[in-house]
Order: C-alpha cells, then structure tokens, then sequence
C-alpha cells in the first residue's frame, strides 16, 4: 500500500471520488485546487493544501507528512514560483528536510530526483496540459538501506489506466532523524 496523489482536480468531486475508490492506500494528498469545500466527500479524508484557486484560510499552504522512511512536503506550487524553476521549492525541502515533494500548479505531471530529492507533480484531473490526458500518481516505498530509500512511482489517467511514459523507480536519501 501506498500514497495516492492528486492535484488541481478544479471542482471535479465525482471524477475525484472515482480515483479514491479505485485504489486501496495508507493515505491521500492532494496538492491544492480541489475548489470545493474541503468538509466534503471524500476531501474530508486528504491531507490536503491549499492552491492559488482554493478559498478557504483554514487548510494549510503547506503541510509536511512523516511516512514510513520518507519525509514528504506537500504545498501547491504557486508561492515557489514552480512554473518558471523548482528551485525555491527545492531550497525549502532543504530546509525542512524533505526527501520527496509533491506539489502542483503547473497541471503537468512530473518525476525525477535532483540532488537526493524526489519532485512529484501528479498532473491535473481537471485541465491537464503537457500531457494528453488527466493523470494522478501512486508513490510506494519499495525498499530501503541505512542511507537510501527506494520508491516506485506510478502514473494513471483518470480512467485508471496506467500512463507507462511516467513514473518510474528512484532512490533518495533517508531523512535527517533528530536526536
């Protein structure tokens, strides 16, 4: 079992609920725009940050998820500037310590590690662009040593498919444990 990860779903509660029933998962993200009241069905069991189009002041910009070996930052993008560089937001799950960053804004669905860092943008369920279809990500740890933790990431559209071009295996580092 794994994490579910969407972003920028813009309203879409129905489609948003079909995603979350297909998959059986230890927790849900979602990466900001969800655009509708975060009580509701099913964003009432996410973990969820608020994005550029979201309203309401009382979900977070910003949350960080402790998981198994894995120190997870999850905001939206839009205050680290995503569209033009991942810089900022690398520099801040420097700071925080993350190992991997999930994030959207841009709805182009995104994978790879820079610098011991795995960046994960799932895409859009709403308005992908980048990519031909809505996408959402599943991330799973698959493995670990004393400095590495290996994850497997996998893409699908909207209907559940998987999205083979994405996604993939990657090692980062294991978070800094405080003493």
């Amino acid at each position: 079992m794994g994490i579910l990860i969407m972003s920028d779903s813009h309203g879409l509660v129905r489609e948003v609920s079909q995603v979350v029933n297909r998959h059986h998962v230890e927790k849900i993200l979602h990466c900001g725009d969800f655009c509708v009241d975060h009580k509701r069905e099913p964003f009432s069991n996410m973990t969820l940050v608020r994005g550029n189009c979201d309203t309401t002041q009382e979900v977070p910009t910003e949350q960080e998820t402790e998981w198994r070996d894995l120190h997870i930052l999850q905001t939206h993008g839009h205050l680290f500037e995503v569209k033009g560089s991942l810089l900022r937001l690398h520099y801040r799950a420097e700071e925080v310590g993350a190992n991997v960053v999930v994030f959207g804004h841009s709805h182009v669905p995104v994978c790879g590690v820079e610098r011991d860092i795995l960046f994960l943008n799932p895409g859009s369920l709403q308005m992908p662009r980048g990519f031909h279809v809505p996408t959402y990500a599943l991330l799973e740890e698959t493995g670990t040593t004393p400095t590495e933790v290996y994850i497997s990431v996998a893409f699908y559209d909207h209907l559940g498919n998987p999205v083979s071009q994405l996604g993939g295996n990657y090692s980062v580092r294991r978070p800094m444990r405080s003493s």
